[in-house]
């Protein structure tokens, strides 16, 4: 249980970087689409920088929850602009289910917390 959690951690840590690292890079291709999504491309650095944050304190164990949180905000707001432009929304939504199953699985803190089955 503790390795497929982090494996679905690793999955969503990498998803996150690339992602970022995208923002950061601020290629023109990348300006264009934020644009084209109704956001200025003056906003790739801090929305780059703000899923950086995210991401970390979602690796690091003593602030995965509060990094969970983070991400699945972050990650809402993803989902909405791609509802607003009539685009597959389902990507965002399955990075916040794999953040989530991952510190579910990686967690014991959350699993008693959180008991999917109950106990004889």
């Amino acid at each position: 249980m503790l390795w497929l959690g982090r494996i679905f951690t690793g999955l969503v840590v990498a998803t996150l970087a690339f992602s970022a690292s995208k923002k950061l890079g601020q290629s023109p291709e990348v300006i264009q689409g934020f644009e084209k999504s109704g956001y200025p491309g003056s906003v790739l650095l801090a929305i780059g920088i703000t899923e950086l944050l995210c991401m970390v304190l979602y690796a690091v164990p003593r602030t995965a929850v509060l990094g969970a949180i983070l991400v699945t905000g972050y990650l809402g707001g993803a989902t909405s602009t791609h509802v607003r432009l009539s685009e597959p929304f389902i990507a965002p939504i399955l990075v916040g289910v794999f953040a989530w199953a991952g510190l579910f699985l990686r967690d014991a803190r959350l699993r008693a917390l959180l008991p999917l089955r109950r106990s004889p």
